[in-house]
Protein backbone atom coordinates (compact mmCIF):
# COMPACT_ATOMS: atom_id res chain seq x y z
CA UNK A 1 0.00 0.00 0.00
CA UNK A 2 1.41 3.56 -0.89
CA UNK A 3 0.73 6.66 1.38
CA UNK A 4 -1.88 7.78 -1.19
CA UNK A 5 -3.84 4.52 -0.93
CA UNK A 6 -4.15 4.76 2.53
CA UNK A 7 -8.04 5.32 3.60
CA UNK A 8 -7.26 7.89 5.91
CA UNK A 9 -6.38 9.91 2.61
CA UNK A 10 -10.21 9.14 0.70
CA UNK A 11 -11.31 10.61 4.07
CA UNK A 12 -9.23 14.21 3.80
CA UNK A 13 -10.93 14.45 0.76
CA UNK A 14 -14.04 13.92 1.66
CA UNK A 15 -14.58 16.42 4.50
CA UNK A 16 -16.76 18.90 5.72
CA UNK A 17 -16.45 22.39 5.54
CA UNK A 18 -16.96 24.89 8.57
CA UNK A 19 -16.90 28.61 8.46
CA UNK A 20 -18.50 30.39 11.07
CA UNK A 21 -16.30 33.32 11.33
CA UNK A 22 -17.39 36.86 11.97
CA UNK A 23 -16.87 38.05 8.35
CA UNK A 24 -17.78 34.97 6.44
CA UNK A 25 -21.60 36.43 5.78
CA UNK A 26 -19.76 39.25 4.19
CA UNK A 27 -16.83 37.16 2.20
CA UNK A 28 -19.22 34.53 0.88
CA UNK A 29 -20.96 36.72 -1.78
CA UNK A 30 -18.59 38.76 -2.66
CA UNK A 31 -16.46 35.45 -3.03
CA UNK A 32 -19.03 33.76 -5.29
CA UNK A 33 -19.38 36.73 -7.49
CA UNK A 34 -15.37 36.91 -7.91
CA UNK A 35 -15.03 33.12 -8.51
CA UNK A 36 -16.42 33.13 -12.06
CA UNK A 37 -14.67 35.95 -13.27
CA UNK A 38 -11.22 34.62 -11.95
CA UNK A 39 -12.14 31.06 -13.08
CA UNK A 40 -12.62 32.35 -16.27
CA UNK A 41 -8.89 33.88 -16.43
CA UNK A 42 -7.17 31.35 -14.05
CA UNK A 43 -6.36 27.95 -13.49
CA UNK A 44 -6.28 26.66 -8.97
CA UNK A 45 -2.51 26.62 -9.32
CA UNK A 46 -2.21 30.15 -10.71
CA UNK A 47 -4.55 31.52 -7.58
CA UNK A 48 -2.59 29.63 -5.48
CA UNK A 49 0.68 30.86 -6.62
CA UNK A 50 -1.03 34.39 -6.57
CA UNK A 51 -1.01 34.04 -3.01
CA UNK A 52 2.15 33.17 -2.42
CA UNK A 53 3.39 36.19 -4.63
CA UNK A 54 0.86 37.98 -2.25
CA UNK A 55 2.58 36.80 1.04
CA UNK A 56 5.91 37.40 -0.83
CA UNK A 57 4.88 41.22 -1.29
CA UNK A 58 4.07 41.72 2.44
CA UNK A 59 7.60 39.96 3.41
CA UNK A 60 9.40 42.57 1.40
CA UNK A 61 6.57 45.40 1.97
CA UNK A 62 6.85 44.91 5.90
CA UNK A 63 10.76 44.74 5.60
CA UNK A 64 11.32 47.11 3.63
CA UNK A 65 9.32 49.92 5.61
CA UNK A 66 12.40 50.37 7.74
CA UNK A 67 13.46 52.62 4.91
CA UNK A 68 9.98 54.09 4.13
CA UNK A 69 6.40 54.09 5.69
CA UNK A 70 5.34 53.32 1.86
CA UNK A 71 6.19 50.47 2.12
CA UNK A 72 3.33 49.35 3.92
CA UNK A 73 1.24 50.31 1.66
CA UNK A 74 2.52 47.42 -0.66
CA UNK A 75 2.50 45.02 2.47
CA UNK A 76 -1.33 45.84 2.77
CA UNK A 77 -1.66 45.07 -1.34
CA UNK A 78 0.06 42.10 -0.59
CA UNK A 79 -2.29 41.00 2.21
CA UNK A 80 -5.04 41.74 -0.59
CA UNK A 81 -3.38 39.50 -3.57
CA UNK A 82 -2.83 36.63 -0.96
CA UNK A 83 -6.74 36.93 1.04
CA UNK A 84 -7.36 36.53 -2.83
CA UNK A 85 -5.59 34.19 -4.00
CA UNK A 86 -6.37 31.64 -1.08
CA UNK A 87 -9.38 32.13 -1.24
CA UNK A 88 -10.65 31.63 -4.60
CA UNK A 89 -8.37 28.82 -6.00
CA UNK A 90 -10.54 25.69 -4.68
CA UNK A 91 -13.67 27.70 -6.17
CA UNK A 92 -11.65 28.07 -9.86
CA UNK A 93 -10.82 24.16 -9.77
CA UNK A 94 -14.65 23.37 -9.20
CA UNK A 95 -15.96 25.87 -11.74
CA UNK A 96 -13.14 24.90 -14.21
CA UNK A 97 -14.37 21.10 -13.32
CA UNK A 98 -10.64 20.37 -12.73
CA UNK A 99 -11.04 19.10 -8.87
CA UNK A 100 -7.73 17.23 -7.74
CA UNK A 101 -8.90 16.80 -3.93
CA UNK A 102 -5.91 15.63 -2.78
CA UNK A 103 -3.69 17.54 -4.60
CA UNK A 104 -5.43 20.65 -3.47
CA UNK A 105 -5.60 19.80 -0.31
CA UNK A 106 -2.03 19.06 0.06
CA UNK A 107 -0.54 22.28 -2.06
CA UNK A 108 -3.34 24.79 -0.74
CA UNK A 109 -2.41 23.99 2.71
CA UNK A 110 1.95 23.35 1.97
CA UNK A 111 1.08 27.23 0.63
CA UNK A 112 -0.68 28.41 3.56
CA UNK A 113 2.00 27.36 5.65
CA UNK A 114 4.74 28.95 3.90
CA UNK A 115 2.60 32.22 3.37
CA UNK A 116 2.30 32.25 7.02
CA UNK A 117 5.97 32.11 7.53
CA UNK A 118 7.06 35.02 5.72
CA UNK A 119 3.60 37.18 6.49
CA UNK A 120 4.26 36.97 9.96
CA UNK A 121 8.26 36.91 9.69
CA UNK A 122 7.99 40.36 7.74
CA UNK A 123 6.04 42.13 10.31
CA UNK A 124 8.82 40.94 12.80
CA UNK A 125 11.77 42.66 10.46
CA UNK A 126 9.53 45.46 10.32
CA UNK A 127 9.91 48.63 12.66
CA UNK A 128 6.34 48.67 14.03
CA UNK A 129 6.30 44.90 15.73
CA UNK A 130 8.71 43.31 17.52
CA UNK A 131 10.27 40.07 16.23
CA UNK A 132 9.92 38.29 19.06
CA UNK A 133 6.16 39.27 19.00
CA UNK A 134 5.33 37.90 15.58
CA UNK A 135 7.56 35.06 16.08
CA UNK A 136 5.59 33.60 19.34
CA UNK A 137 2.38 34.56 17.10
CA UNK A 138 3.04 32.59 14.10
CA UNK A 139 4.09 29.71 16.37
CA UNK A 140 0.30 30.31 18.31
CA UNK A 141 -0.96 30.38 14.74
CA UNK A 142 0.49 27.01 13.11
CA UNK A 143 -0.35 25.39 16.02
CA UNK A 144 -4.32 26.36 15.93
CA UNK A 145 -3.48 25.13 11.88
CA UNK A 146 -2.22 21.70 12.96
CA UNK A 147 -5.41 21.00 15.56
CA UNK A 148 -7.67 21.94 12.11
CA UNK A 149 -5.73 19.15 9.89
CA UNK A 150 -6.22 16.54 13.06
CA UNK A 151 -9.37 17.41 12.86
CA UNK A 152 -9.88 17.12 9.05
CA UNK A 153 -8.02 13.55 9.79
CA UNK A 154 -9.48 12.04 12.69
CA UNK A 155 -13.18 13.35 12.63
CA UNK A 156 -13.39 14.68 9.27
CA UNK A 157 -14.30 18.73 9.69
CA UNK A 158 -12.23 20.98 8.27
CA UNK A 159 -13.00 23.83 10.50
CA UNK A 160 -11.84 27.29 9.24
CA UNK A 161 -12.64 29.61 12.55
CA UNK A 162 -12.77 29.15 15.91
CA UNK A 163 -14.37 31.78 18.02
CA UNK A 164 -15.60 33.87 15.33
CA UNK A 165 -12.00 34.39 13.84
CA UNK A 166 -10.72 32.78 10.66
CA UNK A 167 -7.78 33.85 8.05
CA UNK A 168 -10.42 36.41 6.47
CA UNK A 169 -9.96 38.21 10.41
CA UNK A 170 -6.45 37.76 10.08
CA UNK A 171 -6.14 39.44 6.64
CA UNK A 172 -8.71 42.01 7.65
CA UNK A 173 -6.52 42.55 10.75
CA UNK A 174 -3.56 42.87 8.86
CA UNK A 175 -5.22 45.72 6.46
CA UNK A 176 -6.45 47.85 9.21
CA UNK A 177 -3.02 47.38 10.78
CA UNK A 178 -1.24 48.63 7.16
CA UNK A 179 -3.75 51.72 7.23
CA UNK A 180 -2.79 52.72 10.78
CA UNK A 181 0.99 52.26 10.20
CA UNK A 182 0.56 54.73 7.60
CA UNK A 183 -1.99 57.39 9.04
CA UNK A 184 -0.72 57.63 12.33
CA UNK A 185 2.98 55.95 12.06
CA UNK A 186 4.93 54.48 14.79
CA UNK A 187 3.56 54.90 18.08
CA UNK A 188 5.79 53.76 21.36
CA UNK A 189 3.69 52.70 24.62
CA UNK A 190 5.65 52.33 27.50
CA UNK A 191 4.97 49.39 29.90
CA UNK A 192 6.78 49.59 33.59
CA UNK A 193 9.25 51.38 32.09
CA UNK A 194 9.85 49.46 28.79
CA UNK A 195 9.00 50.57 25.67
CA UNK A 196 6.94 48.59 23.32
CA UNK A 197 5.04 49.77 19.75
CA UNK A 198 1.73 49.85 19.92
CA UNK A 199 1.16 47.57 17.03
CA UNK A 200 2.59 44.56 18.68
CA UNK A 201 -0.92 44.77 21.04
CA UNK A 202 -2.89 43.32 18.43
CA UNK A 203 -0.43 41.03 16.83
CA UNK A 204 -0.02 39.60 20.41
CA UNK A 205 -3.67 39.72 21.15
CA UNK A 206 -3.93 37.43 17.73
CA UNK A 207 -1.25 35.19 19.12
CA UNK A 208 -2.93 34.85 22.32
CA UNK A 209 -6.43 33.90 21.16
CA UNK A 210 -4.56 31.31 18.48
CA UNK A 211 -3.10 29.68 21.25
CA UNK A 212 -6.45 29.67 23.80
CA UNK A 213 -8.21 28.12 20.93
CA UNK A 214 -5.45 25.59 20.19
CA UNK A 215 -5.37 24.40 23.90
CA UNK A 216 -9.34 24.39 24.32
CA UNK A 217 -10.24 22.60 20.94
CA UNK A 218 -7.30 20.35 21.55
CA UNK A 219 -7.81 19.26 24.89
CA UNK A 220 -11.72 19.02 24.32
CA UNK A 221 -11.71 16.70 21.74
CA UNK A 222 -8.97 14.63 23.45
CA UNK A 223 -10.91 13.92 26.44
CA UNK A 224 -14.18 12.95 23.72
CA UNK A 225 -11.99 10.86 21.63
CA UNK A 226 -11.01 9.26 24.96
CA UNK A 227 -14.38 9.20 26.44
CA UNK A 228 -15.57 7.17 23.06
CA UNK A 229 -12.37 4.73 23.25
CA UNK A 230 -11.49 5.72 19.71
Amino acid sequence: MTPLDHPLVADITAHQRVNNSLLAPLERPLLRWLGPVVARRADADACTLAGVAGAVLCFVGYTMSQYSALFVAVATGGVVLHWLGDSLDGTAARLRGADRPRYGFYVDHFADSLCQVLIFLGLGLSPYVGLAVACVSLVAYQSITIVVFLRTAVLGEFQLSFGKIGPTEGHALLVLLGLAIMIFGSTPVHVAGLRFSAYDIPVAAFGVLAAFHFLRVGLRDTLALRARNE
